[in-house]
């Protein structure tokens, strides 16, 4: 898979939330404004979201007395 350009972007945990919960809310927006009826599935889905904003998540990067310095073998 080729990347075009693309910079690395790392940002922490807050930051993260912070977009999770923009994109949510514009969501929210975007679906309330619409007049045709959401899918059962996606209500039941978008229903959970404000239970879920409260949840902790484990964090997928390991804390770093999870590493081990490994010495060069000569």
């Amino acid at each position: 898979m080729s990347h075009r350009n693309v910079p690395d972007v790392q940002i922490d945990h807050i930051h993260a939330d912070a977009v999770c919960r923009g994109i949510g809310e514009r969501l929210r927006e975007a679906l309330n404004k619409e007049t045709h009826d959401t899918p059962q599935r996606l209500q039941a889905l978008i229903d959970r979201l404000p239970e879920l904003d409260h949840v902790k998540t484990p964090s997928i990067v390991p804390a770093m007395d999870e590493f081990t310095l490994l010495k060069p073998s000569r």
